[in-house]
């Protein structure tokens, strides 16, 4: 009875050592605590340092190329992908996931690519980011939210891309991600790029000039021979010197040439304006034209301050949005500290790359885009220049910025005169001959006058 005893007190003894060792974990199943999680996303180029209490932890990466790994734990971002960082001590082993993503993309811009009545193309533009397959861009009509993904461009060098057809009159913001392929997975950078906003236009009036007369609810004619400031030769007449053909408003120059005395004797244009009947404050201004190539002629599509009868020029203000003549193709404002006089600071050109003679070879669409802080000057969507008075001291802004009113449009054609030039028969067109006096003209081509608020 003592040896039964003695033997199931044995047994017991030895099913409890194996109960307790079954319980108890070995130190291969031990795990080491990570204290800054098992899991994490950095950029390319970033560093990210792992924290753990245990002692003498070795580190290791699955993929050098995506992630590397030192001997104190701080992993940095090589390339988009994904890699686990393994930890082995005495004490155990733990993983740590890794996602490398592309970096935040940088210097997105957002501007207007053309506009029709109600929509535009918008172009986004961003810098480069080094490693990127291609990029997401969102957009937004809230600054701080409600983003959604409108464009994937599926190329990593490129920079900028169009979205069409985004409706007019209204603000638009764009935000652009990076994104890389790992396998067959595309790793998108963790961080939106700064937000680029962009005002669409909407057509708030235009005059395309599709009939065969004049609008005279939008138009009246300027008459008269006296210089107009700058000693051109010109008589601008009522109906005489203007025609509509193909949708296009037509002003046509006209000079007879006195063949002994070789020089002008009489010219003749068309000067139109909407003062009174169609005055704007900011805005998208357009004209589309071809510009007349006679040599001694200034073909013009400009506006001036609708308070010129009160604010003698150059106190009204002047935007000049196309101007083509023998000495150039410039976009200009002109002001009290920009008046084009001797005693002035000169008037503010923008050089558009044109010629008289390029611009009369075909249309182009030129453009101010005018708001309460600046004047963007285009030619065919391509920026030309900005005025921009915020770079002028607050002791000559009021002499830099007077175009805070309403402006009205004038198209007109000058012939000779300070601007226009010497008079030839270049580039005229013989249209009769009496005794010795020749007739010439030539034609100045508006097809649209757009205003986009």
């Amino acid at each position: 009875m003592k040896a039964m005893k003695k033997i199931t007190s044995v047994v017991l003894s030895l099913l409890m050592v194996v109960s307790i060792i079954g319980v108890m974990p070995t130190q291969t199943d031990a795990a080491i605590k990570v204290l800054t999680g098992k899991k994490t996303t950095i950029s390319i180029g970033e560093s990210y340092g792992i924290a753990t209490l245990a002692k003498g932890v070795k580190y290791s990466t699955s993929n050098s190329k995506v992630a590397s790994v030192n001997s104190k734990g701080s992993v940095k971002g090589k390339k988009a992908g994904i890699a686990k960082i393994k930890l082995s001590s005495s004490a155990g082993t733990a993983t740590v996931k890794v996602t490398v993503t592309p970096t935040k993309v940088k210097g997105v811009k957002a501007s207007i690519a053309s506009s029709t009545e109600t929509a535009s193309n918008v172009t986004v533009s961003w810098k480069k980011v080094k490693g990127a397959t291609g990029y997401y861009i969102y957009k937004s009509t809230n600054k701080n939210k409600g983003f959604k993904k409108v464009a994937t461009v599926k190329k990593g060098k490129k920079t900028k891309t169009t979205i069409k057809n985004v409706a007019g009159g209204a603000t638009y913001y764009y935000k652009v991600k990076a994104y890389a392929k790992a396998g067959k997975k595309a790793i998108a950078s963790s961080e939106y790029s700064n937000v680029a906003s962009v005002k669409t236009w909407k057509l708030t009036w235009s005059d395309e000039f599709n009939g065969t007369s004049l609008d005279l609810n939008s138009w009246k004619y300027e008459t008269g021979a006296n210089g107009w400031g700058n000693e051109e030769f010109q008589d601008y007449t009522e109906g005489k010197n203007i025609k509509f053909e193909n949708g296009c408003l037509v002003i046509i120059p006209r000079m007879e040439y006195d063949l002994v005395a070789k020089k002008p004797v009489y010219c003749s244009s068309t000067r139109i304006n909407t003062k009174g009947k169609r005055e704007f404050t900011y805005g998208r201004m357009e004209i589309r034209a071809k510009a007349s190539k006679a040599k001694g002629t200034w073909s013009a599509g400009w506006m001036l301050g609708a308070n010129n009868d009160t604010k003698t020029w150059p106190l009204c203000g002047e935007i000049d949005i196309l101007e083509a003549m023998n000495g150039g193709v410039p976009q200009t404002i002109h002001c009290p500290y920009f008046n084009n006089q001797s005693t002035s600071h000169g008037n503010k050109n923008y050089d558009t790359g044109l010629t008289q003679a390029t611009a009369a070879a075909d249309f182009h669409t030129y453009t101010a885009e005018w708001n309460e802080n600046s004047i963007t000057f285009m030619v065919d969507g391509r920026v030309v220049g900005v005025y921009d008075p915020s770079k002028f001291s607050a002791s000559i802004f009021n002499e830099a910025w007077v175009f805070d009113h309403s402006f009205f449009f004038i198209l007109n054609c000058a012939i000779g005169g300070n601007a226009a030039g010497t008079v030839t028969t270049n580039g005229w067109t013989l249209t009769g001959t009496n005794g010795n006096i020749q007739t010439y003209e030539d034609y100045y081509y508006v097809d649209y006058v757009r205003v986009y608020q």
